[in-house]
Order: C-alpha cells, then structure tokens, then sequence
C-alpha cells in the first residue's frame, strides 16, 4: 500500500504541484549567515530530479552549522529505474569542511540500504548493509575529499562549496562512498544569470570531469551566491537535479540581453510560448513592416538563447540580425524556461506545431511584413523548420543551419560509430556500443525487442521524441517544401559531419517549384555551435566559454536574407 502512494506521487503530474507548494512553503527558509566568507548560508531547499527530461524524484535538503562544523541531511525519494527511497541521508564536515561523518538509511529497489562512515586519519571505515547481507569494509582516502554516494544528490552541497573556492585547472578528490575514490576536474567555470519570479539570481557554473579509471564523466555544476547547489546536470546520462526556483515555469536563465528586446507569451493549445522579440533600433521601419525571422532551436532543453555549453547562440543572432534590418523572435521551447507544455509528450510534429503557431503570431503583428517571414533552424531544429515549412506556406524561405542530411536512425549509429575515444573500426567496445544501439533503436521502432537492454538505456530511449526522431523521413518533408531554403555548414562540425549538408541540398535540388532555390555555404573552422575553433582540439566544448558566433557565418547568412528577401529601409 506503501509503495502504491509513493508511486502515484512520484508521477509527473503530482510532482510539479508538490514542487510548487513546498516552494511557497520554503523559499525563504534559507536563512543567510554569511555571504563572503566562503561558507554557505544555512536551511532547507527542494531539489526535483528529471531523467530525460521527465520528472523522477524529489530530495529535501538541508545544510546547517553545527558547533564543530557542518551538517547536510536530505530526505526523499527517485522512481525507478533508480529506485531509491531515501529515509535519511547525514554527511558531517568539520569546520575545515573535512569529512567526519557518513550515515544513510534508504531502500533500493525494495531491499535495506544503509551505509555507517567514519573518517579517520585518511580512513574511511564503513558498514554497508544490502538486504541481508553486512559487510565492514576500509578503505584509504584523501582526508580532504568531498563525499558523493551515488544518487544522493544532496551531497552535492559539499562539492558546492570547494568548487566556490576552486579555479579552472583544480583538481578534486571525490569518495564515491562506499565504493571508490576518484578525481574531479575543474576544467571550465562562467558566470550565469538567471530571472526568477523574486528577481535575478546570479550562479557560477563549474563544467567538472570526474575521471574514473576507465572512464569520464562530465557534469555541469551550479552554485549560486550564497555558495549553494542549484544545478547538477549530467548530460552523457541525461540526468538533471535542479532546485525548485530554477524548476519553476516562472524561472529563465538569461544569457543576454539584447538592445530592443520585449518579453511576449504567445498561447498555444493548451498552454503558453515564452519568447523575445529583438526589434531594430537604428533603423526607419519599412513601410509594410520589418522582414521578420523566426529562430528555432535544436535537440534537448534549449531555452530561447540557446544556451549550449554556456554560450547564447541565439541570444547573439538575435541581436546581430537585429542590427541588419530584420525583426527576431526567438522562443523558449515547450516545457523548457518560461514555456508551458510537457516536453515529454512531444516528438517533431508537436514542436513543429510551435514553429506554426509562432509564425502566425508573427503574421498578426502590425509592424511584420507577413510576405517575409524567414525562419532558421539549427541542428534538430532545422527538421523541425522543415516540418512546419511543408505545412505553412506563410513561411517564406529556410536557412538551415548545420542540419542532418539524413534519417534519424542512420544519424545516431553514425554518431555512434565516429564517437571519440575509439582507435578504430574494429574497437571491441564501439562494436559493442553500436550493436547495442542498434538493438535499442529497432525496440523503439517495434522491429525487436527490449530483451537485456538496461532499464536506464530503455527509460531513456523508448520516448515520443526518440521515436518521431528515428522515424523522420527527410526525403518526404523535404520534397513538401516549396521556400527558397539556404544552407549553412561548418567544416568542423563533430556533432553533424560537413557531408550532410551535401545530401540535404541533393534533395532540395530536386523540387521542381521555380521558387525552390537552394543555397548552400560551408565555411572553415566552424563546428556546430556556430563558432570559430582551433585547429584540431582535444576537447573543443571545454574551450568555448565566452565565445561568439562566427561574423563570417552571421554575414553570409544576412547577404543571403538580403538577396532572398530584402529588408526595405
């Protein structure tokens, strides 16, 4: 019975109201002791836990001053695949924030988890109890290493605070209680600012490596002023831990601020669009209104910035376009910032009924010349801009903006293939990977089945998104379309290989509409998020922070809307 309740409150309907009341309840429960000295203020914060996007858990947690140091607790609960109901969870620190203490009572899966740490002289003494079974284990470890049990993420508080006072380039030793240690990585840190319905909150952002023996992951980490967790996102497994003021509807994260920028909401079926509109300061209106651009995002929970990797992709095109002549909307994607919706009922079609309706406020607006709407479309988004292209003759020309030039299903196993890490074709585990994958993309297509493929991989895969993604076909909606389409591609692009751009505007030639020219401009050291990299990077993401969108790809793609369908100044 037990178990029943915890289920249905556990579904994402109930989540987001139990993240909404506590809020109330708890927003200013953070009561500050200090803001500059390094420490953290104290109280009790609500963290939500997503998996693919899709709400899986909530965990409550608390930091307070103890009279020999600090004390973080958390109590809550993760569905399954992870399957963890956390009773308690105590992590003791000193003054010096050394760890003392470790004690976690929890269940997973239906059996005893509990673990008893003590941290002596650079040993961590356990006691681990796994259903029946107890064991007493002791292990060597850094005296000053930050705690981290898998899963209990309010743990995470602690990371939190060595990072506030770390530096690109620092190294971190992590106890992976009660299993290992490893080292955590500081490789990049910037600075974010974020609008809450309180005002504006600041955060830094620690991209941290956590490097095991055999392996690497990455993690984006934030902390806000008071030296507090806001974020921990981990993207290779699609998990995202986010405090109640950054879950909330009401929360965006800004990356900039554009000159002639407005906020709008622009209702959709059954819930609103969240968008900026970037009007022309320095330019006389044209007298049938501004050629008007739409820009849509590509894959994951981009805002309406496009924030990747902590650069605004579209918050710069924005304001560059701007600068030319043309008007600029750009939206934040549903369930994602300040847009309602549930991202995990939509696939491509549903997004691209955002991109129409986006189109048709455009049309409404007095001051838009509704024969020179141009939308653009970056990675994902350009199918999306096609999809809505093939349906929307109010579209008037395409730019497509390091788009694939192939099914869904091929894209994945060659990403797959070409991942970095793998000496050559006939690496034992990317063989292995790519049967895997391949295996997972014929159960989402119902083509087989779901037979030893991990319940983490499945929670992941088996989505609408996923599976409209691999369904796409590319040569149909392409054909559909009748709009002078523009193609753009960097050379460098490691996410979408330069050679798609080739069959996408093999299929764009083949429409037989005198309006239906196709464009297509490659251009030399430019990789997927629109930047200029170095010659052959080791890691060219990590590099990135406060970068700016390649001027020669921002000028080649205003001469094209120029030509196309020019501004009238």
């Amino acid at each position: 019975m037990l178990k029943a309740v915890q289920r249905r409150l556990l579904r994402p309907g109930y989540i987001k109201v139990l993240i909404v009341v506590l809020s109330l309840l708890l927003l200013n429960s953070i009561s500050v002791t200090s803001q500059n000295d390094g420490q953290p203020t104290t109280g009790e914060v609500i963290f939500t836990i997503f998996a693919n996007s899709v709400p899986v858990g909530v965990e409550r947690v608390g930091v307070a001053k103890t009279p020999t140091g600090w004390l973080i607790t958390s109590a809550g609960q993760i569905a399954p695949p992870v399957d963890l109901d956390i009773r308690s969870f105590e992590v003791e620190y000193d003054e010096a924030w050394k760890p003392v203490k470790l004690t976690i009572d929890s269940t997973r899966n239906d059996r005893t988890y509990s673990v008893q740490t003590n941290f002596t002289d650079g040993k961590a003494t356990s006691e681990i109890q796994q259903a029946e079974s107890k064991i007493t284990q002791e292990m060597e470890i850094n005296p000053n290493g930050v705690i981290l049990p898998d899963f209990f993420f309010g743990a995470y508080e602690a990371m939190a605070i060595r990072l506030s006072t770390s530096r690109e380039g620092d190294k971190i030793p992590v106890y992976v209680a009660p299993r290992r240690e490893v080292t955590a990585l500081v490789e990049a840190i910037r600075s974010q600012s974020i609008q809450t319905a309180q005002g504006e909150l600041g955060a830094l952002i620690y991209r941290t490596i956590f490097q095991y023996e055999t392996r690497q992951l990455e993690a984006d980490i934030w902390v806000d002023q008071n030296n507090r967790l806001l974020r921990v996102y981990l993207p290779s497994v699609q998990l995202d831990i986010a405090r109640q003021d950054l879950a909330l509807v009401s929360t965006r994260v800004t990356g900039v601020r554009n000159p002639g920028d407005t906020e709008i909401r622009v209702p959709a079926r059954g819930f609103s669009l969240a968008a900026s509109v970037t009007t022309p300061l320095d330019h006389r209106p044209p007298p049938d209104g501004w050629p008007a651009v739409l820009l849509v995002p590509g894959t994951g929970l981009v805002d309406r910035d496009e924030n990747l990797n902590g650069i605004p992709i579209f918050g710069q095109l924005a304001a560059q376009l701007a600068d030319a002549g043309y008007l600029v909307v750009r939206y934040d994607k549903r369930g994602v910032g300040q847009s309602g919706g549930r991202p995990e009922s939509a696939g491509l079609e549903q997004y691209s009924d955002d991109v129409r309706t986006m189109v048709e406020y455009l049309e409404r607006r007095n001051d838009v010349n509704d024969d020179k709407i141009i939308v653009i479309g970056h990675g994902e988004g350009g199918w999306i801009a096609l999809l809505a292209a093939a349906r929307e003759n109010e579209i008037d020309a395409l730019a497509l903006l390091g788009v694939p030039g192939t099914s869904g299903t091929d894209l994945i196993l060659e990403q797959q293939k070409t991942r970095p890490g793998y000496l050559n074709s006939e690496d034992p585990e990317r063989n292995r990977q790519v049967a895997l994958q391949t295996q997972i993309i014929e159960a989402v297509l119902g083509e087989g089945t779901w037979d030893n493929i991990p319940e983490n991989l499945r929670l992941r895969a088996d989505t609408r998104w996923f599976r409209s993604f691999l369904e796409f076909d590319l040569n149909e909606v392409v054909r559909r379309t009748r709009q002078p389409i523009l193609i753009i591609h960097g050379d460098a692009d490691q996410q979408i290989p330069i050679h798609h751009s080739d069959h996408l505007a093999s299929l764009a030639e083949t429409r037989r509409r005198q309006e239906a020219t196709v464009e297509v401009i490659k251009l030399t050291d430019i990789n997927h998020q629109l930047l200029i990299v170095a010659a052959n990077p080791v890691n060219e993401y990590s590099q990135l922070f406060d970068r700016h969108v390649s001027p020669e790809m921002i000028s080649s793609l205003t001469d094209w809307l120029d030509r196309t369908l020019p501004s009238e100044n």
